[in-house]
């Protein structure tokens, strides 16, 4: 799935929506996004569709409470149970919502205020099948509204955390220091800094390794317990893994780099508290 870097750039979280449905070029290009979104990077291939914001035929309604404002379509998918499953769900739906922003489209991730019943009937989800998110998407009404106002003054969304919060490298005894400088690897953190996440915590955590005959970049989270396992199957937090590692890619992609995702069978570095290691991108050589 190729995806300009620009679309991280310009992505921002609409939730106040010009209510005109979206037209069939739109439509027809949001439904080739479905199919080269997936797989996720642990195999699972979530399937996903465009739903009415009343449910259509389906009954009931997608119900946002007040959070989206004018949206008549959203984004609905499902994905198997299973350990990473809100990974690969995240960094599918990440790269159908970036294909929106190219598209000039407004999104909105959505993780705990909506129907999800509705979304699973939509798509007729197996009993193994679930939910995690959701996403508005439409043309931006041009004014930002209460709910946009007071949902960033509430979770400091126009705000990231500083990259040395966010960014280290890997010592020789496998322990974590300060990046200093990133070298090839800039695009491809400035990238995951910008990205969205639930309540914007921003949980991941990357470690820059430069002591193979291969660099490579560490991904963890910085988990919040209580917050990730507070909707049950739903890991918002793993969420948030998925769409950090889809903007590694896209950035590798737009700056040349190759590189691949793997999960290491042991944590390549020493992993401490609340960090749990989730998989490892590692850049070929030229």
């Amino acid at each position: 799935m190729k995806i300009g870097i620009d679309a991280i750039y310009r992505r921002v979280s609409v939730r106040t929506y010009d209510p005109a449905p979206l037209g069939p070029e739109a439509v027809a290009a949001l439904e080739a996004a479905f199919l080269e979104a997936v797989p996720g990077p642990f195999g699972r291939k979530p399937r996903f569709t465009l739903v009415s914001r009343d449910g259509g035929a389906h009954g009931g309604k997608i119900g946002t409470y007040g959070v989206i404002s004018g949206a008549t379509t959203f984004i609905a998918g499902v994905v198997e149970t299973g350990d990473f499953a809100c990974v690969d769900f995240g960094y599918s739906l990440e790269g159908i919502i970036l294909r929106a922003t190219e598209l000039g489209l407004g999104t909105c991730w959505l993780g705990g205020v909506f129907d999800r019943a509705v979304v699973k009937r939509a798509l007729g989800a197996g009993r193994t099948e679930f939910c995690p998110a959701t996403s508005p998407v439409g043309k931006a009404s041009g004014k930002l509204g209460l709910q946009d106002r007071l949902i960033r003054a509430g979770a400091d969304a126009r705000n990231r955390k500083d990259a040395s919060e966010l960014f280290f490298s890997a010592g020789e005894d496998g322990s974590w220091f300060p990046l200093g400088t990133p070298g090839s690897f800039a695009p491809l953190l400035e990238a995951v800094r910008l990205g969205p996440s639930a309540s914007n915590k921003q949980p991941w955590r990357l470690v820059a390794d430069r002591r193979g005959p291969a660099e490579a970049l560490h991904l963890f989270m910085q988990e919040e317990r209580f917050y990730n396992n507070m909707l049950g199957a739903v890991k918002l937090q793993e969420i948030d893994m998925g769409i950090a590692m889809r903007h590694v890619e896209v950035a590798a992609a737009s700056a040349g780099i190759q590189g691949s995702w793997n999960r290491l069978g042991a944590s390549p570095v020493k992993s401490e508290g609340t960090r749990r290691y989730i998989a490892s991108w590692t850049a070929q050589k030229a």
